[in-house]
């Protein structure tokens, strides 16, 4: 008994058109060796960027809301950003660059000739010009990594003795979303000052 029966009906079938397949082998395969040698560290460096935001992202909602097992309620990565405050707080600051880094990693995480250009950047380069101002990245994903660092240094939730000077420090500052579409930034920090 054979595993395969009638494989040799299937060889028979397909020998006259086999120049023809072997030439579209050829073309399918060599695409398929560009893909795999597409350079990863881009990839990879920007992953790394969205699981250690993810991480802090978990410990901001844990501390912040006192929810003890955030990971037990299966929420998506955009879930957990929509549950950030949008005022009040310094995670208000970076919400909208989160929320970049993860459009960004879902468009190079399902398409494997996409490319980051600074332009793609949005919010995150408004974050970059209040928090590393003055500072020229070499290439986008240097100023997500460098991004990453000022996200989770603001999703750090402080010790419940300094939690009320935050709150205060932090009470009059506003997202203003209608404003991120009229901004090239796409996003302003308006902070009242007494």
């Amino acid at each position: 008994m054979r595993d395969i029966e009638g494989i040799e009906k299937v060889v028979a079938h397909l020998q006259p058109h086999m120049a023809e397949i072997e030439e579209r082998f050829h073309a399918e395969n060599e695409k398929y060796i560009n893909l795999m040698n597409r350079p990863h560290d881009i990839i990879g460096r920007l992953l790394k960027c969205h699981l250690v935001v993810e991480h802090y992202l978990e410990r901001f909602l844990s501390e912040h809301y006192g929810i003890e097992d955030v990971q037990s309620a299966k929420l998506g990565f955009f879930n957990k950003v929509a549950l950030l405050p949008a005022q009040a707080s310094s995670a208000a600051f970076v919400k909208p660059g989160i929320l970049k880094l993860n459009s960004l990693r879902n468009r190079v995480g399902h398409n494997l000739g996409a490319d980051i250009s600074f332009d793609d950047l949005g919010p995150i380069n408004g974050v970059l010009n209040v928090a590393r101002p003055g500072i020229d990245f070499y290439a986008p994903i240097d100023a997500i990594e460098a991004f990453t660092t000022v996200a989770c240094t603001w999703l750090i939730v402080p010790p419940k003795n300094l939690q009320h000077l935050f709150t205060e420090a932090f009470s009059d500052v506003r997202l203003y979303p209608d404003m991120a579409r009229a901004s090239n930034i796409s996003f302003k920090i308006i902070s009242h000052i007494a």
